[in-house]
């Protein structure tokens, strides 16, 4: 994505963010290659989850991909051997009950989610023998400050297994991301001409990086993402023509100036004759060739329609 932003602040790295330090930095180098802030913000989600809802056990149904709770866990329990050693926490939230269920860093969980704390539970539930699981939740101890803070559409971001095992998941991450976004203020400068906005209706570019991260509602999704891929077409086709115009500019091609009669050729030595459509490929493959300029073309065609009679006659020509 081409973008002009400030090099002093977008160039910091990512060890100086608060929370983050040289390990997790390092980590997020080799599994990401998020190196700074630019990295960082740039770093799109893949999807977002609705968190403005809190659901009840009670009310739970297998038409609902994902949910919230609110509740408190009653008791830990240690279960199976060897692959199948889980531990399994019994939540409850007043109208029923559930299991949390982790088969990995069991004793970071045993250490720091405490029994009859109250936690906000997300994941994808799971039915068996009717009675609702959920594995690997992400949990996090109450409050309602940080619930309305983060209530709507939260980011969900691609991760590796490294990643998760230093404890960075999407709600890590977002933090970090969110704390940069909070930084950079005035930073974000804006990488279209105003025209170009107005005419297509676009997004500002300090709008497109907040709200494809954390928008508060679909519609701001929908318009962040409708900036950031106008933009990243834009510079794209831009260089295509810089190059375009360069080549016939700055750089000359071969000049072929003893080509047989295009016309001549083909009547003479084929046993059948060309469609028109050949006829005026030729015909302007046959102008690029005796220019003196780079030739930039793209055949295309349906199986079986000639375009290798076509390549053939242009290859015996030059």
């Amino acid at each position: 994505m081409n973008t002009t932003i400030n090099a002093n602040f977008f160039e910091t790295k990512i060890e100086f963010l608060k929370g983050v330090g040289p390990q997790k930095a390092a980590t997020l180098n080799k599994e990401l290659e998020i190196f700074t802030f630019a990295d960082l913000i740039q770093y799109y989600p893949f999807r977002h989850e609705d968190r403005s809802q809190l659901h009840k056990i009670a009310d739970l149904s297998e038409e609902i991909q994902f949910i919230q709770l609110r509740g408190r866990i009653r008791e830990f329990a240690r279960l199976g051997e060897g692959h199948k050693k889980r531990l399994v926490g019994y939540f409850f939230d007043g109208s029923g009950d559930m299991e949390l269920v982790w088969f990995n860093s069991i004793e970071w969980i045993v250490k720091n989610i405490k029994e009859s704390t109250e936690y906000l539970v997300f994941g994808r539930p799971t039915l068996f023998n009717k009675r609702y699981s959920i594995s690997h939740p992400e949990i996090s101890e109450f409050s309602s400050e940080e619930f309305e803070k983060n209530a709507g559409l939260q980011p969900v971001y691609n991760l590796t297994e490294s990643l998760r095992k230093k404890f960075i998941d999407s709600k890590a991450l977002g933090k970090m991301i969110r704390q940069v976004l909070e930084l950079a203020g005035e930073h974000i400068r804006e990488t279209l001409p105003d025209y170009l906005i107005t005419e297509h209706e676009l997004a500002s570019k300090a709008f497109a990086v907040q709200n494809i991260h954390f928008p508060k509602d679909w519609s701001d999704l929908e318009k962040a993402t409708q900036r950031l891929k106008f933009e990243e077409l834009f510079y794209s086709q831009l260089k295509i023509l810089k190059n375009k115009v360069a080549n016939k500019i700055e750089h000359r091609g071969l000049y072929f100036n003893q080509i047989p009669s295009v016309k001549t050729f083909y009547e003479k030595h084929l046993p059948f004759d060309l469609t028109n459509a050949q006829k005026r490929v030729i015909k302007e493959i046959y102008k690029d060739l005796t220019s003196g300029k780079q030739m930039n073309r793209l055949l295309q065609g349906d199986v079986g329609s000639g375009k290798t009679i076509v390549a053939f006659i242009i290859m015996l020509m030059a």
